[in-house]
């Protein structure tokens, strides 16, 4: 039965780091001009804490197959590492361009 249940489980997880991915891209790829540009750092920071939560959704989906060890537990790194990319990169936004009062 795991080998019947391990090709949409992986499709869906394959989906899903294919949105992470992109939206990883938007998060990292987007540089701001100066601490002026609030536009660009509220599109960054938007990004980031979209990345934080489908990173703990990828997470949460891939548990099931790999509790029952249908997948095995590298399906969840790659979730857990774009969870991982997005705080740091709200956090290195948040402390490089603080918002003046």
């Amino acid at each position: 039965m795991t080998g019947l249940l391990r090709g949409p489980w992986g499709t869906v997880l394959v989906l899903a780091n294919l949105l992470n991915a992109y939206v990883a891209y938007g998060a990292l790829a987007a540089q701001p001009q100066g601490a002026w540009d609030e536009q660009t750092l509220t599109g960054i920071e938007f990004a980031s804490a979209l990345l934080i939560v489908l990173g703990a959704t990828t997470s949460l989906l891939a548990l099931l197959p790999v509790r029952r060890r249908t997948l095995s537990p590298w399906w969840l790194a790659p979730s857990l590492a774009f969870l991982a990319m997005g705080a740091a990169r709200w956090a290195y936004v948040v402390h490089t361009y603080p918002q003046g009062g």
